[in-house]
């Protein structure tokens, strides 16, 4: 037990490592100069003098550390790190850390709503199919999963916004986090990931109703309503990672229906930082997101053990070993 809890550290560490290197080169890779974009060209500041301008550029390239070797500047970030310091945004001046800080709660406000919503749709409409497989209510609902798998989320996200704010003016268009907004972009997230729960519990319940205690259960006159509910026990065990994996899904990849709906989290944060080429904070969002997916995958691995007992005596007894 503790070789593994002492395994999985250091594949935490690794990623993490590992993670630093490709977000800083990448940053780095790409076009564009983050000193200029923000002092502007000199026609626009009103520099006649592009000497002063160019005095300028270096000062301040000088005071972000811009002018060091590319290996350099990856080793002080590496420092900062190791401090939790993401470092100061070009543009505002202001601590990474905090900024991030103040719009992380209203992503993670989003993403834990569309995932309600992602898991009862999926499970629900997932069961119902497998109950109704072969027959018409089992091929609607494939054909929505297929419907709702293709369309971009910025497509549906247009047409709803236009619907529920412009025709039936239901919905505020505002700037702020607050619960009276969150209701449809989590609908919307929660709709684009709903197919995968409903494909996985669709497919994990059949496989159930077929098995030997089932149709025991069946045989013996049990009431369709709690066979199913001693299926769903078993279903519900594989959908611990597929939660897992849609929650740092949701939490990573919010930047769309943030923009469109001016949510103010990190995924707009982030998208209006790559766009000025603000390195700071694209460095210390995407060191946040991969943190969090690690984060989560360790805890869906606890999860796991606490939900199913044959991996919690295999732990115990070091029978299986399976990292």
């Amino acid at each position: 037990m503790y070789k593994q809890i002492v395994r999985k550290c250091v594949q935490v560490v690794i990623t993490l490592f590992c993670a630093t290197l490709i977000i800083f080169a990448l940053t780095h890779l790409a076009p564009g100069d983050p000193v200029k974009l923000f002092l502007g060209h000199p026609g626009e500041v009103a520099m006649n003098d592009t000497t002063a301008y160019d005095d300028k550029v270096h000062e301040l390239r000088s005071q972000l550390g811009l002018d060091q070797h590319i290996a350099v500047q990856y080793v002080e970030w590496v420092k900062r790190l190791i401090r939790f310091d993401l470092g100061t945004s070009i543009h505002t001046g202001r601590s990474v850390s905090s900024e991030i800080a103040e719009r992380l709660p209203a992503t993670l406000l989003l993403s834990i709503c569309a995932l309600f919503i992602q898991f009862v749709l999926g499970m629900l409409l997932g069961t119902y199919s497998a109950i109704k497989a072969g027959k018409t209510y089992d091929m609607i609902i494939r054909i929505i999963c297929v419907f709702l798998a293709s369309t971009p989320a910025f497509v549906l996200g247009l047409v709803l916004i236009f619907l529920f704010a412009v025709t039936l003016q239901v919905y505020e268009i505002s700037s702020d986090a607050s619960l009276r907004r969150v209701w449809l972009p989590s609908l919307i997230l929660g709709l684009i990931a709903a197919p995968q729960i409903i494909r996985v519990t669709r497919a994990n319940m059949l496989s159930e109703l077929g098995q030997i205690y089932i149709l025991s259960a069946i045989s013996k006159g049990l009431p369709k309503r709690r066979v199913v509910i001693h299926a769903m026990r078993n279903v519900m065990l594989p959908m611990i990672t597929i939660i897992g994996l849609s929650f740092t899904t949701l939490v990573s990849g919010a930047v769309v229906i943030e923009s469109i709906f001016s949510w103010p989290g990190v995924g707009k944060y982030a998208l209006d930082s790559v766009l000025l080429h603000d390195y700071p904070v694209i460095h210390g969002y995407a060191f946040v997101m991969v943190a969090i997916v690690i984060g989560t995958h360790l805890f869906v691995d606890l999860l796991y053990v606490l939900f199913d007992p044959r991996m919690r005596k295999s732990r115990e007894t070091g029978v299986v070993s399976n990292g």
